[in-house]
């Protein structure tokens, strides 16, 4: 088993005997339906078949099942016995503990990254942070969450460690509703990308640490007052 880089930066396993055109179509099966849980068009508790999906997403059978399976150990859906498979929906504590696993993983891996970060790797991140930027200026919600997604695996990208990227690659990643964010939290997000860049370019892993665990904090809050919400709406 090996993992490919998909349009989220995430780690999708797939298998080495599967031709390279099935891997791609797969993979953005795996975006597409990704997205589509974000942004709410599947929303949590619904369920969900493989028939629905090959309609929705016009491709094969095969296709939708794989994206199933791949979805479940991302923590995005899970099987029920006789039933199928319904959107998650993650408690409270399940919320807190991703993202108290996601500051252990993210600190490890940006600690790396300002260590053994090259010079392709800080052009990535600017990039990331240009196309977020571009998205919040035109209002593009979903192009939004999939750079700030991509921001984030590209610190573990940048670490250089296979085991970080495996570890995290297995990360279950809820997003409550409304993701809808107010230009001056979009602001906020876009200067502390800036400043973990900032300090990965500098070399200093204790800045970036520091950066990087108040960023998530504040996501923290964040997500739990959304999932507060969608379960008070």
């Amino acid at each position: 088993m090996f993992f490919i880089w998909s349009s989220y930066r995430y780690f999708i396993p797939m298998y080495k005997s599967q031709s390279d055109e099935h891997a791609t179509q797969q993979v953005d099966l795996c975006r597409r339906l990704r997205e589509a849980i974000i942004l709410g068009h599947l929303e949590h508790g619904q369920r969900i078949t493989e028939k629905y999906i090959s309609e929705m997403m016009d491709v094969k059978r095969g296709p939708a099942r794989e994206s199933l399976l791949i979805l479940e150990g991302q923590g995005l859906v899970r099987k029920v016995p006789s039933l199928g498979y319904f959107v998650e929906s993650n408690s409270d504590d399940e919320i807190r503990d991703v993202y108290a696993v996601r500051v252990a993983l993210e600190t490890i891996a940006i600690r790396r990254a300002a260590e053994n970060a090259r010079r392709e790797d800080l052009v990535r991140f600017q990039l990331i942070c240009e196309g977020m930027r571009k998205a919040v200026e035109r209002g593009d919600t979903a192009e939004r969450v999939r750079e700030d997604l991509n921001f984030h695996a590209e610190i573990v990208h940048a670490s250089g460690s296979r085991v970080l990227q495996r570890a995290y690659s297995t990360l279950p990643r809820p997003f409550y509703g409304p993701i809808d964010l107010p230009r001056k939290k979009a602001d906020r997000v876009m200067q502390q990308h800036e400043a973990i860049i900032k300090a990965i370019g500098d070399r200093d892993p204790d800045r970036a640490a520091e950066i990087l665990a108040l960023h998530i904090s504040e996501h923290d809050k964040s997500a739990n007052a959304g999932h507060d919400s969608a379960k008070n709406g």
